[in-house]
C-alpha cells in the first residue's frame, strides 16, 4: 500500500519554472535616528526566476530575483527639512511553500535570504565612518498567487524584513515590501 502511495505521488506531480517580474512598495521602519516618517515608501522593481514543483495542492517554488528596496528618511533640524533616499538593491532567494486552494489560486509563505549588492546612503559621503548597510537581510514572505490562462501567474506579496539592514548598535531598521509580479510558467 505504500508503494502504491509513492507511485500516485510521483504521478502527481507537476513541474513549471519562468520568469517573474513585478512591482514593489518598499519601506523601512524602525528605531532611532528619530524613526521614520509613515508615509516613507518608495517605488520599485523586481525580476527573476521561480520553479514551482506541485503535489495535489502542495507546491514548493523556489526563487531567485533582483529587488529594489529601501525607503525614504525625512526630519526636521532647525526650521530645515532634511530628506535621504535609502535605495538597497538586493538578490533575493526564497522557498515558498504554497497550498492550492482552489485549482489556480493559493496561499504561500517562505523565508527569503537577501544579498546586497548595492546600496546608496547619501549622508555617508559626509562622515565616512557613519553606518554602513548589511550584505544579508532575512526576510519571511506570505501572499497568495493566481494561475491564470495563457501560463501566466499573478502574485501579491507582503516581505517583513527579520533583521537589521543597518550595522548601527543604536538603530533598528527593516525593510517592509509589498509585491504585485505577473510571471509565466513554461
Amino acid at each position: 500500500c505504500t508503494a502504491l502511495f509513492c507511485a500516485n505521488s510521483v504521478q502527481a506531480q507537476e513541474f513549471s519554472f519562468g520568469p517573474k517580474v513585478g512591482y514593489n512598495n518598499a519601506k523601512l521602519s524602525g528605531k532611532s535616528w528619530s524613526q521614520f516618517h509613515d508615509n516613507n515608501s518608495k517605488n520599485g522593481f523586481h525580476a527573476g526566476f521561480f520553479a514551482e514543483l506541485r503535489f495535489n495542492k502542495i507546491a514548493i517554488q523556489p526563487e531567485v530575483y533582483y529587488s529594489s528596496e529601501g525607503g525614504k528618511w525625512k526630519a526636521s533640524v532647525d526650521n530645515a527639512t532634511i530628506e535621504h533616499d535609502f535605495n538597497l538593491n538586493y538578490v533575493n532567494v526564497s522557498v515558498m511553500i504554497k497550498y492550492y486552494l482552489t485549482n489556480s489560486l493559493a496561499i504561500e509563505a517562505g523565508p527569503q535570504a537577501g544579498f546586497l549588492t548595492e546600496s546608496d546612503m547619501k549622508f555617508s559621503d559626509l562622515d565616512p565612518d557613519s553606518p554602513k548597510f548589511n550584505d544579508f537581510n532575512f526576510s519571511v514572505n506570505v501572499g497568495l498567487s493566481l494561475n491564470l490562462p495563457l501560463n501566466l501567474m499573478l502574485s501579491a506579496r507582503y516581505n517583513a524584513g527579520l533583521s537589521n539592514v543597518t550595522d548601527h548598535p543604536d538603530v533598528d531598521w527593516k525593510n517592509k515590501v509589498m509585491q504585485l509580479s505577473l510571471g509565466y510558467k513554461f
